[in-house]
């Protein structure tokens, strides 16, 4: 749901940028912004000065709300159980430990996994003695 939700923005973004650099390769670039002595220049100087201090705030603020969210996940969590030891013994696999999922958790020993997906290939038949001419 997350992955989908930043193709949404990225795909908004990537429109959007498309559409600037579109206006501007078809109409050229307005005569205010190249004209240093256009009433609009300060106004547009000023308006983008405060988009940047507003986005840095952002930025800030963003960071700060990410880094609580995972101090808090953090400390909510259980204490995994300790790893579990697992030994393969003639056909079956036999795990020590805790061990969850299933029907349950906790110790689970003896534990028999059949053969999982195709038997393995053959091995390849030895080359043929190559004959040297004397």
């Amino acid at each position: 749901m997350v992955g989908r939700s930043r193709a949404w923005w990225v795909a908004g973004g990537a429109l959007v940028g498309g559409g600037v650099a579109w206006a501007v390769l078809r109409f050229g670039v307005p005569v205010f912004l190249t004209d240093e002595t256009h009433k609009a220049r300060p106004v547009l100087e000023a308006l983008s000065w405060l988009a940047g201090i507003g986005g840095l705030v952002v930025a800030v603020v963003a960071l700060v709300v990410a880094l609580r969210q995972g101090r808090d996940r953090t400390a909510s969590r259980e204490v995994a159980p300790p790893p579990a030891s697992q030994t393969a013994t003639g056909g079956g696999v036999v795990f020590t430990g805790g061990v969850t999922g299933g029907s349950g958790s906790g110790t689970t020993t003896g534990v028999h996994i059949g053969q999982v997906g195709d038997p393995p290939d053959p091995p390849d038949p030895p080359d043929p003695p190559v004959p040297t001419g004397h």
